[in-house]
């Protein structure tokens, strides 16, 4: 049976979304197609229709994750207190499966092919861009560099010791909030 146009691109978004779920959660290398398919309601032979193989589709999955998070931050009223105290809250901590790539994303990237880490270089750049509009200032780029390092970062850290020792987890997240605040305000 012939699937419709709108049907294959809402099985491929489905797929997108389900890959960004899954890769965040289990990591890019040790996430199962099978749990991708799984979750976006398909066969694991449906995912080959739109993905070369599980190189291509984290790729697209790295890609449409910076999308979405591009989205957020030009949304009409977005400030970057409101961005910097949603990316270190413990929800963001707590939750996978949405949030930024680079926090996520960051520790295993040098061990994956070009064909993923230059997309996700590629939204790191972006990243930064976005993040410098919102801090603006004439040296708004490099200090938007600077605190997306700290930021994800101190995400990494803080999801590392949660399980452990949540105190400290969110200690990290309290003083890296008020360190990018500070780098924000100039201080």
């Amino acid at each position: 049976m012939k699937v419709s146009k709108d049907q294959s691109n809402e099985n491929r978004l489905s797929v997108l979304t389900a890959a960004s779920t899954v890769m965040r959660a289990q990591g890019i290398a040790a996430a199962p197609l099978s749990d991708v398919a799984s979750m976006a309601g398909l066969t694991h032979g449906a995912i080959y229709r739109h993905f070369a193989h599980k190189t291509d589709l984290a790729a697209q999955a790295v890609g449409f994750d910076f999308e979405r998070i591009l989205a957020l931050l030009a949304q009409q009223g977005m400030t970057f207190d409101t961005y910097t105290r949603t990316y270190l809250s413990a929800r963001h901590r707590d939750y996978f499966p949405w949030g930024c790539p680079v926090g996520a994303y960051a520790g295993e990237m040098g061990k994956l092919p070009p064909e993923i880490s230059t997309i996700f270089a590629q939204g790191v750049q972006d990243n930064i861009t976005a993040l410098a509009t919102l801090m603006g200032g004439a040296d708004a780029r490099e200090k938007a560099t600077a605190v997306l390092a700290l930021m994800a970062g101190a995400l990494a850290m803080a999801r590392a010791v949660v399980a452990s020792d949540r105190a400290l987890s969110d200690a990290i997240l309290h003083s890296a909030t008020g360190m990018a605040l500070a780098q924000h305000r100039g201080g």
